[in-house]
């Protein structure tokens, strides 16, 4: 093996060892708003639901063929070497594809949200309190979406609850929660396909370099 066959093949292993790490990034990103969120998830339409969990399936699925990259990478399978590439291919336009959509629907998704914590509270103020305790907040807007009527002890971090100790809103703090994981999982998902993309063009050299190996081999 020469000198460049060497460092492709390692450099393509640690290469997917980097994929690795970043498809558990994804997918502990998606589990962490998963688990942050469950409450608004659960009142919130299927807009809001896609992003977290596309990005447990995509994360998942990264680290699986990473896993497999670094093995046909090690065992210089022409074989391996070729699915590997075809594989990263399909997931660089998912991956692009859900950064994308993203992107482009999360300022919509974030202004959004104050329509439907209001209308999740009006629909039924005792689930409501789920997100407050989800998120240490009060009412869509503040104590004052309450008016007159007394506040629950989900508003507050000690008794009585008034509105003067009271959290403040709660379409604020999810708001927060989905700008940050959204950029998070979005740019996570443009640096691994960045990435994915040298990683195609080694592992078809490599590949290359395998078949013509074993075609010298049986002359």
């Amino acid at each position: 093996m020469g000198c460049g066959e060497f460092l492709v093949k390692y450099i393509l292993f640690f290469t997917n060892l980097f994929f690795a790490l970043a498809g558990l990034a994804l997918l502990g990103l998606g589990v962490a708003v998963q688990l942050q969120g469950t409450a608004v998830i659960d009142i919130a339409d299927s807009s809001y639901q896609v992003a977290p969990i596309a990005s447990m399936v995509v994360g998942g699925v990264v680290f699986l063929i990473a896993f497999f990259g670094c093995c046909g990478a090690i065992r210089e399978s022409n074989c391996m070497l070729i699915t590997y590439s075809l594989f990263m291919i399909i997931l660089m336009i998912l991956k692009i594809t859900l950064a994308s959509l993203i992107f482009v629907n999360l300022d919509s998704l974030v202004q959004g949200v104050p329509n439907v914590l209001n209308d999740a509270f009006n629909r039924d103020r005792v689930a409501f309190q789920e997100i407050e305790r989800a998120f240490t907040c009060c009412g869509p807007s503040g104590p004052l979406s309450y008016m007159n009527i007394a506040l629950p002890e989900t508003c507050c971090a000690s008794q009585p609850c008034t509105p003067l100790n009271a959290y403040s809103g709660c379409d604020k703090q999810v708001q927060g929660l989905l700008e940050t994981f959204g950029l998070a999982i979005g740019v996570v998902c443009i640096v691994v396909v960045a990435i994915e993309l040298v990683a195609v063009v080694f592992g078809l050299c490599l590949a290359n370099h395998a078949r013509n190996k074993n075609r010298r081999s049986h002359y």
